[in-house]
Parts: C-alpha cells; sequence; structure tokens
C-alpha cells in the first residue's frame, strides 16, 4: 500500500508539474478535460460534450463560435493565446476579443484539418480589463475538439517577421487602374505605351494590366457610335472583331520596351460598350459563335505581343439592354432590366458550356494562357448580383482548360488587407481600426482559397489548375496622384503588398483610382514599391556580377532595395491630412540626390514607440544591390566608400557593411566591417554560424566627416584574403590592412547581396543621438 500511495503521489506530482508548465506566465488556462470552464457556444455548435481529451462538437453550420468568460487583463501587456485543437471542418479560424466582437478585434490563423492535434499560437494587442475572447473554430460543417486554451501576456508584442527574400522571388505584382482608362489622350492605354516609352522605366511593379484601344476609325467601319473603344468593351458584343482592328494594337504594344516589366496581361473586364446595340443571345450559336471569335482574337493579340494572357474582372458592372429599332423608347420596355450583363440571363447548365467552349477557343491561339480571375469561386459569388452567373461559366472553362493554361484566383477582397485606421473603405466596412494585414490574415485567405475547390463544379481541376493570387489596392501618394487630387485624404490607403506577394502561388494584381502613373511623379519614385518590384526578381537578371555605383541618381531604379514592414511606414506628412501617408521617414535608409549618397542611421524609426523599436530588432534590415559571387570559384575585389557623420554610443549596435547572403542572418554567413566606436573597428568572416574577426582599428581612431573605403580582395588559389580600411583624404598611415589565408571550410559557396545593414538583434538605442549616422557613397565589384 506504501508503494502504491508512492506511485499515486507521484502522478500527482507530475499532473501538477504539467499544469505548472501550462500556466507559466499565463494569465488565464481552460482545461476542457474537466469541463466547458465558463465558455459558451452559439447555436451552429451541436453535439458537444466534455471527454477525456477535451470539448467535442460538431459543427452544423455557418459562423459556430465559443464565448470565453470576462479576464482581466494587465494595461499595455500584448497578449498570445495558444489553442490546442483538432478538426476535420474547414482550415480558417479566427479569435476575436471584445464585446465587441468586430473583424477589427479579431485575428485569423489556419488550422491543420487534418483530425489531428495541433497547438496554435496567435498574437493579440494590449486589452482591457473584463474583455472576453471569442473562438471561431471553423466557417463550416465538421467534427471539431478543443483540448485547452491559454492566455499569456507580456510586455512586448511578439516579432512576426516581415517577407523574406526567398518569399519574394519569382512573384509578380502587376499594376492597373483607372489611370489605365480614365483621363483620355493621358490615360496608359496601349496607344499611350507605344508613345511614351519612359513609363516602363519608372512604373513601380513587375507588370501592367493594359487596356487596348482600338483605332477610332474602327468605331464606325464596325456599325458603332464614333469614338475610341476599349478592346474589352466589345469582345462579349455581337460585334466581329476582325484581325485588322487588333494588328495595330500588337504594333503599338511591340513597339513598348518593357523593361523589367516581364509578366503583362490584357484588361478583359465584363462591360457592353456597344449600350445595347450588338447585345448578344448566348443561347443563340450564331451570336455565340461571334463572342467566341472575339475571344480568339484577344487570346491572339496576346500572343503576338506577349503578353501572359487575360485579367478577367467577373463582376459585372452593367445589365443587359436591347434597343429599339426606332429609338424611341432607347430600350426594349419588354425585356427584364435587371439581369447582369453578360453572365445574368442564362441557365447555369447553357453558362457552363459556354465557359467550355470559351476557354478552348482561347487556347486555340495561346495555349499556354495565364487567367486572373478578381471573383472566382468563393461564398462571395452567392447572393452577390454582379456576379450572377459567373461561376458557371468559370466551372465550364475549369471544365476544359488544358496544360499549360493556368487560371489564377486573385480574390478581390484581399486588397482591404493592411488598409489602415480612418481610410475610407476602413470607415464604409465600420472597421475604425482598418483592416488586419497580418501574416495570419494573408495565410488564412490563402487555406480560404484552396478549400473552395468545393464550391466549384470540377475539384479535381480546380487543384491541377487553379493557382492562388492575391489583390492589393495600392494608392501612391504623394508620389503620383492625379493632377489637382488633394494629399492625405480618406482615399489615400495601400494593403501589405510583401505579405500578399508572399502568400501568393506567383501573382498579385494592384487596383488604384486616385493614382496617375501615366504623368512624371511629383516626388520622384515612390521607394516601398520600388524596393518590392526589385525583390521579386521576376527578369532573372538582377544579380549582378559586377556593380559599379556613384549613388548618382536613385539606386531604386537599378536594382537597390531595403527591408521593411508595409504595416508601420505610415506618417502624417501634415496635421490637416486625415490619414497618413508612406512615408520614407519610417525607415533608416534615405537616399539623397544633393549628396548623391544614401544616409543610414543606426535606430530603426518606428509609429509604435518603444515596444516596436524591440520587435524590429531581430529582423533582417539591409540595403543592399543582388549581386552573384561564389567564393570557392571566383577571386574579386570590391570596395564600398562612406563617411561616417556621427558614431554614436551604443557599441552593441555597430555599422555594418559588406557581403550577405540573402536567407541567412548577419551572425551565420556574412564578411563585413564591423564599427562599433571611432576605436573599435573589425573585419568579421561569418560562415555557418562561426565567426572569425581582424582588427581594422585606424591608429588615432576614425574621425568624423572624413571619407573612408572598405576594401576586400580575395584570390581563390591560394584562398587568401587581404581587407583594408583606407582614409580617402590622402595620409596612408591612417590606413589599415589585414591579409589572411582562409581555410577552405570556412569559404562559404555563396554571397548574393552587397551593401549596408543594420544589426539584426535587440540593440537598438532609443534616441537619435545615441545613434550613428553615415553616409554610403560609392560601391564596387568587379571579378
Amino acid at each position: 500500500m506504501k508503494h502504491s500511495r508512492s506511485r499515486f503521489c507521484l502522478a500527482g506530482c507530475l499532473v501538477l508539474l504539467a499544469w505548472a508548465a501550462r500556466c507559466e506566465g499565463g494569465l488565464a488556462f481552460w482545461d476542457f478535460a474537466r469541463g466547458t470552464e465558463g465558455w459558451t457556444t452559439n447555436a451552429a455548435v451541436s453535439h458537444d460534450r466534455i471527454t477525456g481529451e477535451g470539448w467535442t462538437m460538431t459543427v452544423n453550420s455557418s459562423d459556430p463560435n465559443l464565448t470565453g468568460p470576462p479576464v482581466d487583463y494587465p494595461p499595455g501587456q500584448f497578449v498570445t493565446v495558444t489553442i490546442r485543437m483538432r478538426s476535420n471542418a474547414d482550415p480558417m479560424g479566427q479569435i476575436y476579443h471584445g464585446p465587441p466582437f468586430s473583424e477589427s478585434n479579431s485575428r485569423a490563423f489556419v488550422i491543420h484539418n487534418d483530425g489531428l492535434w495541433h497547438e496554435y499560437s496567435i498574437p493579440l494587442p494590449p486589452m482591457a480589463a473584463g474583455t472576453q475572447l471569442r473562438l471561431d473554430p471553423s466557417h463550416q460543417a465538421g467534427s471539431i475538439a478543443v483540448a485547452w486554451i491559454r492566455v499569456e501576456t507580456h510586455p512586448h508584442p511578439r516579432q512576426e517577421p516581415w517577407a523574406r527574400p526567398q518569399e519574394l522571388r519569382g512573384k509578380k505584382s502587376l499594376g492597373g487602374g483607372q489611370f489605365g482608362t480614365a483621363g483620355g489622350e493621358n490615360a496608359v492605354t496601349s496607344r499611350y505605351l507605344a508613345s511614351h516609352p519612359e513609363f516602363a522605366a519608372s512604373f513601380p511593379f513587375d507588370g501592367y494590366v493594359i487596356p487596348a484601344v482600338l483605332p477610332v476609325e474602327w468605331g464606325e467601319r464596325l456599325g458603332l457610335a464614333p469614338r475610341e473603344y476599349f478592346l474589352h468593351e466589345l469582345l462579349w458584343n455581337t460585334v466581329e472583331l476582325p484581325s485588322e482592328a487588333i494588328d495595330p494594337i500588337v504594333a503599338d504594344l511591340n513597339s513598348v520596351h518593357w523593361g523589367t516589366l516581364s509578366d503583362n496581361f490584357l484588361n478583359c473586364t465584363l462591360i457592353d460598350g456597344a449600350r445595347g446595340r450588338f447585345t448578344p443571345d448566348l443561347s443563340n450559336d450564331q451570336d455565340w459563335a461571334i463572342v467566341e471569335h472575339n475571344a480568339a482574337m484577344a487570346a491572339r493579340l496576346c500572343r503576338e505581343a506577349h503578353l501572359q494572357g487575360f485579367w478577367l474582372d467577373t463582376e459585372q458592372y452593367g445589365n443587359y439592354r436591347w434597343r429599339t429599332k426606332s429609338g424611341v423608347p432607347e430600350f426594349e420596355t419588354d425585356r427584364p432590366p435587371n439581369l447582369k450583363f453578360p453572365f445574368g440571363k442564362d441557365s447555369p447548365a447553357l453558362l457552363r458550356r459556354r465557359g467550355a467552349q470559351w476557354i478552348k477557343a482561347v487556347q486555340a491561339q495561346l495555349p499556354a494562357v495565364k487567367i486572373i480571375v478578381t471573383f472566382a469561386w468563393s461564398p462571395d459569388a452567392v447572393g452577390y448580383e454582379p456576379l450572377q452567373g459567373s461561376i458557371p461559366f468559370l466551372d465550364g472553362v475549369l471544365d476544359a482548360i488544358e496544360h499549360p493554361g493556368q487560371l489564377i484566383h486573385g480574390y478581390e477582397n484581399t486588397f482591404y488587407y493592411g488598409q489602415g485606421p480612418g481610410t475610407l473603405n476602413a470607415a464604409n466596412d465600420g472597421k475604425p481600426a482598418g483592416f488586419a494585414g497580418d501574416r495570419g490574415r494573408y495565410e488564412a485567405a490563402r487555406a480560404w482559397m484552396r478549400e473552395w475547390r468545393s464550391l466549384s463544379g470540377n475539384p479535381p481541376k480546380y487543384d491541377q489548375f487553379v493557382k492562388t493570387g492575391m489583390a492589393a489596392w495600392i494608392e501612391d501618394d504623394p508620389w503620383s496622384l492625379y493632377p489637382g487630387w488633394p494629399s492625405g485624404t480618406k482615399t489615400s490607403f495601400w494593403a501589405n503588398l510583401p505579405l500578399a506577394l508572399a502568400s501568393s502561388d506567383e501573382y498579385v494584381w494592384i487596383w488604384s483610382e486616385h493614382t496617375h502613373y501615366g504623368q512624371t511623379p511629383a516626388a520622384g519614385i515612390n521607394p516601398f514599391l520600388a524596393a518590392i518590384a526589385n525583390r521579386t526578381f521576376n527578369t532573372g537578371t538582377e544579380a549582378a556580377l559586377t556593380l559599379a555605383e556613384d549613388f548618382a541618381s536613385d539606386p531604386l531604379q537599378r536594382g537597390w532595395h531595403f527591408d521593411f514592414d508595409m504595416l508601420d511606414i505610415g506618417r502624417k506628412a501634415n496635421p490637416a491630412h486625415e490619414v497618413p501617408l508612406m512615408s520614407p521617414d519610417t525607415v533608416p535608409y534615405v537616399w539623397s540626390q544633393n549628396s548623391q549618397a544614401v544616409a543610414i542611421k543606426g535606430r530603426w524609426p518606428t509609429a509604435r514607440g518603444s515596444v516596436g523599436t524591440a520587435a524590429e530588432g531581430s529582423q533582417r534590415r539591409r540595403y543592399v544591390h543582388p549581386i552573384r559571387l561564389s567564393p570557392q570559384d571566383t577571386p574579386f575585389q570590391a570596395a564600398l566608400d562612406f563617411r561616417v557623420e556621427s558614431f554614436g554610443n551604443t557599441p552593441n549596435n555597430p555599422i555594418v557593411m559588406g557581403f550577405f547572403s540573402a536567407d541567412e542572418s548577419i551572425e551565420r554567413q556574412s564578411l563585413t566591417l564591423q564599427i562599433a566606436s571611432a576605436e573599435q573597428v573589425r573585419c568579421v568572416l561569418a560562415s555557418n554560424g562561426k565567426s572569425t574577426a581582424w582588427d581594422l582599428a585606424v591608429p588615432g581612431g576614425m574621425k568624423a566627416g572624413q571619407p573612408y573605403r572598405f576594401s576586400v580582395d580575395y584570390a581563390r588559389s591560394p584562398r587568401s584574403l587581404r581587407a583594408s580600411l583606407s582614409d580617402l583624404s590622402g595620409d596612408p598611415s591612417l590606413s589599415v590592412q589585414i591579409e589572411q589565408s582562409l581555410p577552405a571550410s570556412t569559404v562559404p559557396s555563396l554571397w548574393d547581396e552587397l551593401g549596408v545593414a543594420l544589426w539584426e538583434k535587440d540593440t537598438q538605442p532609443n534616441t537619435d543621438p545615441e545613434t550613428y549616422h553615415y553616409r554610403l557613397e560609392k560601391v564596387s565589384l568587379r571579378h
């Protein structure tokens, strides 16, 4: 008996230890194996019961939720909620805090719906005393079990990684919007592109959604009112487009020097440009033959002009109209007035058949067509009038599409993600805190789009042919607003483009309404959009073998880029502005045309105060140019010229410049000059996490305002490294050099970035006077 009691006591201690481990640093813990613990469910949850594993339940309708008891959260403390659960329902989870339980008071997360146990940690902002949590464990029917929920608090926000280099490589952002179709001669159409070669050089994306415009004479020749017509206005009419009408558009587009705009698409918005004069009856084979012919002509245009395919806006903006022969009244009154054009009139079976015929006609001309669909299979298509009939038509496209064609689900509602508080869309949607734009939101959207296969008529082909895209609404204020448009209004907003790209398979389409890229930017190029475009590597030629940079003009136009948090780049440029604007004051790198240099400071500016500074600490934060350098195989010489204006007083936050590996930390893979103070200077080689440092301190210490050069000369055989720090003012005694033979194990296979960086640890000073300031003036690399 004594032995049994010992075993019982040991078991009890283990339970208590497990409980303590779960609750360490915790504010609340609910173990559902003990009961519901004060949590309640709504009517969408049934057959719930408590078992030894936890709280099991069945979800039988949309919007199921579990609401917890009030908790007194300590003021100013950030929160992490951890949930252990299993599910075979859909992969969309969401945690709310309130009341009120609103979208702005929530965080989405992706659930592994494989029926196995998983733990999910969801970061939340500081909350008030008495706040309740609400868990939405799915959005569709299925079986769910929740073992426990834990709440922890901490003084700083849990760090969410910014978009990493590998997440952006090979992705493409495609600009488009009203600047392409509005503005008369200044609209950025196919004709405008042919006569404005400077457009591509300053456009801050990887491609453009092109509104093709027919020659003006073709309106009358086709029996239309005399004016210019966009091609997409006529594609769905019984106006048969001849090759002769398409050829001038092809010629215009083939005359454009596209530069880095590698992936361009044809605008295929669904509009009845003939205003009822040539309205088709899709059930009539003769009418349909013309629509099919026009689709083939559009595909031929894409093939001959080297476009990727179509941007298909399935949101139908107009209704069917039939003109009377006499013109009085203008339209026939006995026809139904509220049928959306062109998919709102016919039966699902007919539309599905026509969708299959349409894609066959398209692929006959362009087998590798890519079609970005703004609204495809999603719950929005159910009951939303402008999408009438679009899903049956797309089901037909899915039935008949063949390799190598692709459909890109560019779910339009993702273009709100990240738009800030006070902006127009946030106000209209009742979201005073703006739209969430964190990783969880994008990962959840990606999971939705994969799960929406069940809404298609052909799930196996959905899995084969439908790729995941995203959307982003970005107004380029103040760089490229329409002339006369006021800056800083509620219509100035942007989505979290880096995370949209990171979450897509390849494409993100951009929408703009008050931005006019067809004019010379008033304030130069937008550094944030340029930095993102330079990180996607869409052309495959970005990594330089040699480099000679003097910063005489904006380096962002030549492939330089920097890291940043898209959710923290807003500042009010003027107290009278209604909302913040993208501001270069939010990053520590600023190119100056006057000094022809990049100014760098060692403190990351943030709108979130000291807690934000700490959160930025271990992020990758560099201003670099991509290079292609394999030290194991290639001898090279490099030099970086710079001028320190202030050394600061934080030696654990050194100036860092040199060679880096994009997806490795400074301490793991780099060759850098590190300046901790005027007297503490080192050359550091980091290889596979092991570092070797050599002193490069200048006699008497470095001097503020003096020009210096960090030089590296590497010989492959034998493996020798010569590094020097030279005072360029002319006194050779103020220069220092080291020369080392390197073991083979210390020479990396690749350095792919050259430039400067902030130290990747939480060592930033709290104020600008405490940190360093310097200018990067020249960079060179040769083999």
